[in-house]
């Protein structure tokens, strides 16, 4: 598990390595960029680990977000909404779980610095899982997500963001071998994105 986190580090540490070579030598002009206010789109990718009950999970995961921030001063607030096609899963020769998808709904909030932008982020959670011991259940569970990130301007309107996030999903019951096993589903997402600002 963990060489797509490694690929994904090294991918993210080269482009803003490569980003900011370009802005010290003039390709790229940031100057006066500092205005987050706005809406943006993108799109991300990256790598999770988690638990559903006992069982260890990991996997990649790529999607895209958009949203709408604000901004007074150096304080800088918003909406953001994303969707994740996931392969954040456990599997063994007795059973396996797989989160195929997760979405969420978040506030965020964080303080602007020059053409950087850190902040905390939190809000609502869904996931569609599927439980495998014998029989097979799908479940969409719900829960929270919480995190912390930072953003930088690559060009005037080309923001580069690095993420975490954490996903602690409600327990849910599913079929196993005849019975019913209730598991509860935390994931640690770690991914890098890049957004259009308009």
């Amino acid at each position: 598990m963990t060489r797509p986190i490694h690929r994904l580090g090294f991918t993210m540490a080269l482009a803003l390595g490569l980003s900011n070579s370009a802005i010290a030598g003039g390709l790229f002009s940031t100057d006066g960029v500092s205005n987050w206010q706005g809406g943006y789109i993108g799109l991300h990718g990256g790598a999770g680990l988690g638990t559903a009950g006992s069982l260890t999970t990991g996997g990649t995961i790529y999607g895209a977000h958009g949203g709408m921030n604000i901004q007074s001063g150096q304080f800088v607030g918003g909406l953001e909404g994303d969707f994740d096609s996931s392969q954040v899963k456990n599997s063994s020769t007795s059973e396996s779980f797989t989160q195929s998808w997760t979405a969420s709904g978040r506030g965020r909030g964080g303080y602007a610095f020059g053409t950087n932008l850190a902040y905390g982020t939190l809000g609502l959670a869904v996931s569609g899982t599927n439980y495998t011991n014998v029989n097979s259940t799908d479940v969409v569970k719900y829960g929270m997500a919480y995190g912390l990130g930072f953003e930088t301007f690559a060009m005037q309107n080309v923001v580069l963001r690095g993420e975490f996030l954490h996903y602690d999903l409600a327990s849910s019951n599913y079929l196993a071998n005849g019975s019913s096993v209730s598991l509860d589903t935390k994931s640690n997402i770690f991914r890098f994105g890049i957004s259009y600002k308009f």
